[in-house]
């Protein structure tokens, strides 16, 4: 059994791979499975992964059959994990290399503690930023929850197996339903807590999330899936009503995303778009909002789907008008 198990999804990302593989390999804390999973890449990526498993028997390397996406893809990996502990790295990103080594160790000297957040820092071509740190020594999984529901905290982490194995990475959607790992992942949390050891997180200005598409929708099929799971696991209300506020103020936010970039879209997007807006407010308990949402223009719950629109389209307009958009 190792302390720490990697997934490492992997698709077509031969220009970062070897930093990436290096930078697990040279580890401080030896004791510690890679599993690379290979997503059907049509570049070189699985011949150079394979390149390190031949080097290096801590690397074990899976071929998807067929191209799944990352959440899928670290399903796989997760079956055949055998670290206390799991956690993850993209194919294009690296840690320092006490990282899993300063995670490991706060773990130790904290048992109550179940997830261990790395120490963050997003790399530019021309920069660097580190994220926010935790604002107490500890959190408790519920307060953790609620604070990466705006990314307060972030999602990168050392999670205890049995966490990890009771809540695999969401794949309802290729983009977005990752995030309610990470949340369940905390809520199922005894305690969180930080540690000195750096994850580089590389940012690319042509990734999915930054490009005008349908897909920013998905992260309404996704919200609704947490909801659904938090639902059947028996969460107390609070958090429920507290996750309904969030659901609303991101449909809010959708709603200016198509009204923003509406003219991106052909007629049929558009009116896929208003169809899963619609959807989506459906489902959620207008009477978890609070009364600051309820009164709000722009964010009133309105009587009809017709009527909510109408709204929306006139804060929006009022706002740009008066270049408070």
């Amino acid at each position: 059994m190792s302390k720490i198990s990697i997934l490492c999804a992997v698709y077509n990302a031969e220009p970062f791979l070897p930093q990436c593989i290096n930078s697990l390999r040279n580890q401080t804390l030896r004791d510690i499975q890679i599993i690379c999973i290979d997503d059907c890449s049509t570049d070189h990526s699985l011949q150079i992964i394979n390149e390190f498993a031949a080097e290096d028997n801590r690397i074990i390397v899976i071929q998807t059959p067929q191209n799944e996406g990352q959440a899928a893809a670290r399903n796989r990996g997760i079956e055949i994990a055998d670290g206390e502990f799991i956690t993850m790295v993209d194919a294009d990103d690296w840690l320092a290399p006490d990282a899993l080594e300063q995670a490991w160790d706060v773990a130790q000297q904290h048992p109550e503690t179940d997830a261990v957040l790395f120490d963050l820092v997003k790399v530019w071509p021309d920069r660097a930023e580190r994220y926010p740190s935790l604002p107490l020594p500890s959190l408790s999984g519920k307060d953790a929850m609620r604070l990466s529901l705006d990314w307060q905290i972030h999602g990168l982490y050392i999670i205890r197996a049995e966490i990890q194995r009771r809540w695999p990475y969401d794949d309802t959607a290729r983009l977005y339903s990752d995030d309610n790992t990470t949340r369940l992942h905390y809520l199922s949390s005894r305690e969180v807590r930080a540690c000195r050891g750096i994850y580089y997180y590389r940012q690319h200005e042509n990734s999915c999330t930054q490009q005008i598409s349908m897909r920013h929708f998905d992260s309404l099929l996704a919200q609704q899936h947490m909801r659904q799971m938090l639902v059947e696991e028996g969460t107390e209300k609070s958090i429920l009503d507290y996750y309904e506020k969030y659901r609303w103020l991101q449909l809010v936010d959708n709603c200016y995303y198509l009204y923003l970039n509406r003219k991106h879209f052909t007629h049929s997007e558009k009116q896929q778009a208003r169809e899963m807006i619609a959807d989506a407010r459906k489902s959620i308990d207008k009477r978890a909002l609070p009364k600051s949402i309820k009164l709000k223009f722009g964010y009133k719950p309105c009587l009809s789907f017709r009527t909510f629109m109408l709204q929306e389209w006139l804060y929006f307009f009022l706002r740009q008008i008066t270049g408070r958009l």
